[in-house]
């Protein structure tokens, strides 16, 4: 991403946030049905929609899956430290692996942040030991195994009192 599409679109108002949140809760949800829940009309509620997408406020749209059910019942946090100048092509080679949910280049004790998803141990000590610790400028990992998925936010709002 650009540093465009990171800039910030304006805030958004109850009636955005309102759509935003049925569309998290259910993307499938219909215009028509969306718009009399909002209690606005059709067409302002697909313009809106329109518009928090071209802001890249919305950014797709997609289902939420049950990870264990699908087989792969390891979720694992993988910090990554090493050297910053292989930084661009980590970011290729990591990217391609499709057991990487998420990854994240942070500022801190770690480099890299990596949420991965896998069916079993074996399959996180090869993408360990063999994958990632080889990749250029790593200089170690550190593996966080997740016991129990607390929250999962598709949106994640501020408080209130903000």
């Amino acid at each position: 991403m650009g540093s465009d599409a990171r800039r910030p679109a304006r805030a958004p108002d109850k009636i955005d946030q309102a759509i935003i949140d049925a569309l998290a809760q259910d993307a499938r949800i219909g215009v028509s049905e969306l718009a009399e829940m909002v209690n606005i009309s059709r067409a302002t509620a697909y313009n809106r929609i329109k518009r928090l997408t071209d802001e890249g406020v919305i950014r797709g749209y997609s289902a939420v899956v049950d990870h264990a059910r699908m087989g792969l019942g390891i979720t694992a946090l993988i910090l990554i430290s090493g050297s910053q100048p292989d930084w661009r092509a980590n970011r290729e080679i990591i990217s391609s692996y499709p057991e990487v949910e998420y990854c994240w280049y942070v500022a801190g004790s770690a480099d890299i942040v990596l949420l991965v998803r896998l069916a079993n141990t074996d399959q996180l000590r090869d993408l360990i030991l063999t994958r990632l610790q080889s990749l250029p400028g790593v200089n170690s990992t550190q593996t966080l195994t997740v016991i129990d998925e607390v929250v999962h936010r598709t949106v994640v709002r501020p408080p209130q009192d903000c």
